[in-house]
Formats: structure tokens, C-alpha cells, sequence
């Protein structure tokens, strides 16, 4: 009997320590040298969406732990030298990589912007409404350094791109967060009103007293709800409806006439999709979705009422311009998605609508 008890506390106390290893996650670390093969210390280094950040060493290394088995997109920053992103899956073990930064070569661009200051302050509106969104939580965020953007516009093309020299410091007031944003590519189509950025995200905490924490809390889980962050999570677990989102099978996707300025002509199946039958899973932490364009919308009352009733709207034109509606479309062949709704490529999802309008004012780490 005492052999079996012993054995027991034995098994017990194992698979206390394995679940506790899982738990915990694996590390991320490398060696940042530059074109010569020489360390490179204080070089600042952040997994994009999230709030780990460090810098690495006299010797150049760095290293990340508790890192969840899934996607992950590694950035590197360094005064003098070109940004530097790597994108990468971790499974089942830890990683290891080894970056070589190169010197940052002086651009000149053909299109200048012309026309001075009036001009700069004129581009910098359409870029904080395309880059932050025009929600309220995008309204009362703050671009701390916008001097370090630089605009050039194509009058041909009407397209207007920008880029910036370091990081752009944004305070998010409402959600409590101050996000580094290394800016990677942004351009703005005035002929279409049609704007498509990219850039690693690093968030930190805001300081703050117990009342302003609290109100963040609220904030945060108002953004989330609904959001397309909250979605993906929902698409992993299969847990869509039950949170409260009605996806159908999207028929015709176009705009009324522009003179009348009538909204969006959307035609849905009416019948609920299930997810189980568009998604391949590839382990424990990720699936493959491969999806025809389809229509969803937030909506958690009608939710419950399909799911305890069966009961749905036989409508099969809708208005994409009603409230938490959105078009989601794959340009690609399929996108692999992680536990946290994490992505590789932001090519991999065109949103309209709910999802396409919020944008970094409204954004959450991934830790969230």
C-alpha cells in the first residue's frame, strides 16, 4: 500500500511539474550582430502585438520567456540600421534565431510632397483617420512624435504613402496603453477613399491611480467585444454564435449608386455558418480557415435566439452600414491562426465594414 501511494504522490507531483512546463511556455532568444558579425548591444526587441519587449546585451543577446505556443512576429529596432522583422511558429520547443542587422541606406523619393507645412498638417489628418480610426477610443489617442513621419504624395495616382525614422509614440487614453509602433508601410488611395498600413506593435501600461485602472478594465472590454481579435479567438474554439456572432455565406458584395450616396448592397445565406466545416486544425495551437467571402455581425441576443430557438431572419439583403456589421474576405488561399488570433500576414484578411473601421486606436495586445 505504501509503494502505491508513494508512487502516486510520485505521478502526481510529475505531471504538476509538466503542466506548470506547458503552462509556462517556451523562450525566444537570439544573437543581434551587425554586417561584420560584431554584437550589437542595445538594440530594442519586441514580439509585434504584444507587451514583451527587452534589449539585447553587451554581447548582443536577447531572450524572451513564457512565450505560448503559435504564431509570432519577432521585430528589432536599432538607431543607424534598417528595422528588421521575422515572423515564426512556435510548436514545441524553444527558438533560437540569429539576426544580422544592416546600416539604413539614405532613400531620396522621386514624389515629394510640395507645398510645405500646409501641406505636411493636411496629410497627417488623412493619415491619423486611416492609421487610428475615427472611433471614440481612436479620437482620444494622441500621436506623441507625428514629426517624425514623412509624406509623399503621387498626384497621378492619388496615393499618398508615408513613412517615419523611428518609432511612432502613441498614448491611448481610453484603453490605457502607450503603443511603440515601428511603421513598415502605409498608403493612403484618395481615388478610392482606401487606405492599407503595416507595422509591429509593442504596448505598455499606462500609469495610473485605481480609478483610472478600473475605467481602463471597462474600456478594454468594450473594445474587445466584437472586435476582430475577439472573432478569430471565437473561430479557433469554434465558439462563434455562443459569443455571440452570426456569420453567413456572403452571395454580393457591392456599392449602390454613388450619386444617391445609398450604402453597400449585401446579399447573405441566411442560415448560419459553422466554422468546423471551413477550418482544418494542424495541432493543439493552430488551424488553417479557407473561407468564400462571408457577412458577419455582432449581435448576442439574436445569437441566443438561433441557438435556443433555431430560429433565423429569412432577410437576404442586409445593410453592411447597420451597426457591428462587417465583410470579411480572403485574398489568399487560406491563413493559418493561432490560440491568440494571431496571423502572419496582414495580406491574409480583407475586412469591410465594423472590422475594416477600427484600426490602432482600438487595437489590444495579445496578451488581453
Amino acid at each position: 500500500m505504501k509503494l502505491i501511494k508513494y508512487s502516486l504522490i510520485f505521478l502526481l507531483f510529475f505531471s504538476m511539474i509538466v503542466s506548470a512546463s506547458a503552462q509556462g511556455g517556451y523562450k525566444l532568444s537570439g544573437k543581434i550582430t551587425d554586417e561584420k558579425g560584431e554584437p550589437i548591444k542595445s538594440a530594442t526587441v519586441f514580439i509585434s502585438g504584444s507587451t514583451k519587449i527587452t534589449m539585447t546585451n553587451d554581447s548582443g543577446f536577447f531572450i524572451f520567456n513564457d512565450i505560448e505556443p503559435g504564431a509570432f512576429q519577432l521585430s528589432v529596432q536599432m538607431l543607424g540600421y534598417s528595422p528588421y522583422n521575422q515572423s515564426g511558429m512556435m510548436k514545441t520547443s524553444n527558438v533560437s534565431v540569429d539576426i544580422s542587422l544592416h546600416i539604413r541606406p539614405i532613400q531620396i523619393n522621386e514624389v515629394t510632397i510640395g507645398g510645405g507645412e500646409s501641406n505636411w498638417m493636411a496629410y497627417y489628418t488623412i493619415f491619423k483617420g486611416q492609421f487610428l480610426g475615427t472611433s471614440t477610443n481612436a479620437q482620444e489617442c494622441e500621436i506623441l512624435n507625428p514629426r517624425v513621419l514623412h509624406f509623399y504624395f503621387n498626384k497621378k495616382k492619388g496615393v499618398l504613402t508615408a513613412d517615419a525614422d523611428k518609432f511612432l509614440f502613441i498614448e491611448n487614453k481610453l484603453l490605457g496603453y502607450r503603443i511603440k509602433y515601428l511603421l513598415k508601410d502605409f498608403e493612403y488611395d484618395a481615388k478610392n477613399n482606401a487606405a492599407i498600413y503595416d507595422g509591429d506593435t509593442n504596448f505598455e501600461e499606462l500609469p495610473g491611480n485605481d480609478r483610472m485602472k478600473k475605467r481602463w478594465l471597462k474600456n478594454r472590454e468594450s473594445a474587445y467585444k466584437g472586435s476582430f481579435l475577439h472573432f478569430l479567438r471565437c473561430v479557433f474554439t469554434q465558439t462563434a454564435l455562443q459569443e455571440g456572432f452570426i456569420v453567413n455565406t456572403l452571395y454580393k458584395f457591392s456599392y449602390k449608386d454613388r450619386d444617391t450616396h445609398d450604402g453597400p448592397t449585401v446579399s447573405i445565406d441566411s442560415r448560419p455558418i459553422r466554422f468546423d466545416s471551413l477550418m482544418t486544425r494542424i495541432d493543439s495551437s493552430l488551424i488553417s480557415l479557407k473561407f468564400s467571402p462571408i457577412y458577419v455581425s455582432y449581435n448576442p441576443k439574436k445569437a441566443a435566439e438561433i441557438i435556443n430557438k433555431g430560429s433565423y431572419s429569412k432577410k437576404k439583403d442586409v445593410d453592411l452600414d447597420d451597426a457591428n456589421a462587417s465583410v470579411v474576405k480572403l485574398p489568399l488561399k487560406d491563413v493559418v491562426i493561432d490560440r491568440k488570433g494571431s496571423y502572419l500576414n496582414y495580406r491574409a484578411f480583407v475586412l469591410k465594414g465594423e472590422f475594416g473601421a477600427k484600426r490602432i486606436g482600438d487595437q489590444l495586445p495579445f496578451e488581453y
